[in-house]
């Protein structure tokens, strides 16, 4: 990335971006924006919305890519043509990108299609079903305003509702044992975030939603995104990062506070986190 552009953080201004064409519709429970984006300069991209987000990559040329999800993958990812991202309803996503151009197809998915089932992040992410859809479905929104287009845009948008549905809700995955609930999910995320330098053990989390370990970690990384381990270490992160930006506290005592060993082990893993040392992140927000 040029310069020392790095993913929006929240704070900053976000960078404006240079839209090319962009086409909406509305198809039954889908919303729908076909977009093709120049991204010459470094160009933020973010989410944090109440439905979920699925990103489907048509084409165009990225060089670099980072992306970071408040719970999910995060790091370099650099999409290809047919790659789909996956943004979970309230789950906070930024992305900086440059290159060409980048054209893509975004779906607003409403959680109740997915009948409330988690749906984990995802990057790279193959469906090729998805795929031929949304392309279809770029050509026919970007086209004509006929009878016959729209004819044909609301069963494109019908079979990728299904298809949705059927592979990503809980018609497709109800079978499964152990899935997390919602209210697993949020009494497990209330746990860790409420008590970051505690120790977290594997066997105490999974005792707070009644399960072994085994079928715990299985059932935590489809509903999260990461394992339990990188939750807790995002989860770390993302406290003293709040707390050196907004506050005083020497960055010793934010390490203990947010539950790190040692200063150095602190500075390392937020370093490899945010790309900065924690005193130069506190300089930027001076």
């Amino acid at each position: 990335m040029s310069g020392t552009a790095t993913v929006w953080d929240g704070i900053r201004p976000r960078s404006a971006r240079d839209v090319v064409a962009r086409h909406r519709a509305r198809l039954g429970r889908l919303g729908v924006l076909a977009a093709t984006e120049n991204l010459a300069a470094p160009t933020d991209w973010a989410f944090e919305e109440d439905h979920h987000v699925v990103v489907v990559h048509l084409g165009g040329r990225l060089d670099r890519m980072e992306c970071e999800f408040s719970v999910g993958p995060s790091g370099p990812a650099r999409p290809a043509r047919g790659d789909v991202w996956m943004i979970p309803a309230a789950c906070r996503y930024a992305a900086l990108a440059q290159g060409k151009r980048a054209e893509f197809v975004e779906l607003s998915v409403p959680t109740a299609l997915l009948a409330d089932a988690p749906l984990a992040a995802r990057v790279k992410h193959r469906d090729d079903f998805l795929f031929g859809a949304a392309a279809r479905l770029a050509e026919l929104v970007r086209g004509p305003d006929d009878d016959l287009a729209r004819m044909a845009s609301q069963a494109a948008g019908g079979a990728i509702e299904r298809h949705l549905r059927e592979r990503y809700g809980h018609q497709g995955r109800a079978a499964r044992r152990g899935a997390l609930s919602a209210s697993d999910r949020n009494r497990l995320a209330e746990a860790i975030r409420g008590q970051l330098d505690a120790e977290h053990s594997l066997a105490g989390l999974a005792a707070l939603v009644g399960m072994d370990v085994r079928r715990f970690t299985e059932a935590f990384r489809d509903a999260f995104g990461l394992s339990p381990w990188q939750y807790v270490m995002r989860a770390r992160l993302d406290e003293a990062a709040r707390r050196l930006w907004h506050g005083a506290e020497p960055v010793t005592e934010v390490a203990l506070a947010t539950g790190f060993a040692s200063p150095s082990h602190f500075a390392t893993a937020f370093a490899r986190r945010f790309g900065v040392p924690p005193s130069r992140y506190r300089a930027g927000a001076r």
